[in-house]
């Protein structure tokens, strides 16, 4: 028997949470490492860096990628599947186009949807929300309301705002490393010396070189893109460098080959990292 009493509310809804969410989209992993055992095309590692813990991957289904029951079948699979399948294509168009858009800076999202699909552009804002609230539920942190109230809405007000940025630090990396860059950064939240517990919170995922930055009551700071809302019909692209590109030769040399110390040394001497 279900122990009814330990099963999460959908956070959504608050129908009993049966659902377990993706951390990053499936589809985003299929597409990197593919729907085989990841056994069999080498191995696929899962790292928690804060916590030094690192853990093989069988497969694309695998529960380390995904979070607790915190959904509902319903809000999984019928009512936010407009919002993943505007994420897809999403990211399929951004990895498709990406030397158009590293060159430019800027993704026309009727470029993505098309002129007379631009619905699905609230769509993809709903997508983050609904990968947002996944993350905050999934640490029993508070859930903002105005976020669950908009879900159904066309127009609304609300304290999220997104950016977006070119990651410079991964163009050390080799292209298809580069490209199968998955990540998830630190959940931080804002309490108010006035109000309390929870005043703001700061998140991002990593998806190949795109930094997708998450903010809720925090504005967003200079140089990582102008803030995003849904009727926003273009996307500008900030860029940042976590780790300078000597930091990068440092740790390489830990345990790196010097094949690949050389290869970035050269790219130091040649002005840096390439974005291209």
């Amino acid at each position: 028997m279900t122990d009814t009493a330990s099963v999460r509310s959908c956070w959504m809804c608050g129908a009993p949470a049966d659902s377990r969410e993706h951390k990053f989209k499936k589809s985003d992993i299929v597409r990197r490492y593919g729907a085989q055992p990841f056994k069999e095309m080498g191995g696929v590692v899962h790292c928690r860096h804060s916590e030094k813990k690192y853990k093989d991957i069988q497969g694309a289904s695998a529960k380390v990628l995904t979070y607790n029951p915190i959904i509902c079948s319903r809000c999984n699979n019928v009512v936010s599947q407009p919002w993943d399948q505007a994420y897809q294509q999403f990211e399929s168009w951004l990895f498709n186009n990406s030397s158009v858009i590293l060159q430019r800076r800027f993704i026309l999202l009727e470029e993505v949807f098309g002129t007379d699909m631009f619905w699905k552009a609230p769509a993809l804002y709903k997508y983050f929300v609904k990968a947002f609230g996944c993350r905050l539920a999934n640490t029993d942190q508070q859930i903002p309301s105005d976020i669950v109230e908009l879900l159904p809405l066309d127009y609304f007000e609300t304290g999220w705002r997104w950016a977006f940025a070119v990651n410079k630090s991964l163009f050390a990396m080799s292209d298809s490393y580069r490209e199968g860059f998955l990540g998830l950064g630190d959940l931080v939240r804002i309490d108010s010396r006035v109000y309390g517990k929870m005043e703001g919170y700061v998140w991002h995922m990593q998806i190949g070189w795109l930094r997708i930055h998450f903010f809720y009551n925090e504005p967003v700071p200079p140089g990582l893109g102008a803030p995003w809302t849904s009727d926003s019909a273009c996307l500008y692209l900030g860029e940042f460098e976590p780790i300078t590109i000597d930091e990068q030769i440092e740790l390489i040399r830990t345990g790196g080959s010097a094949s690949e110390i050389s290869r970035i040394e050269a790219m130091r001497d040649n002005g840096g990292f390439k974005v291209e």
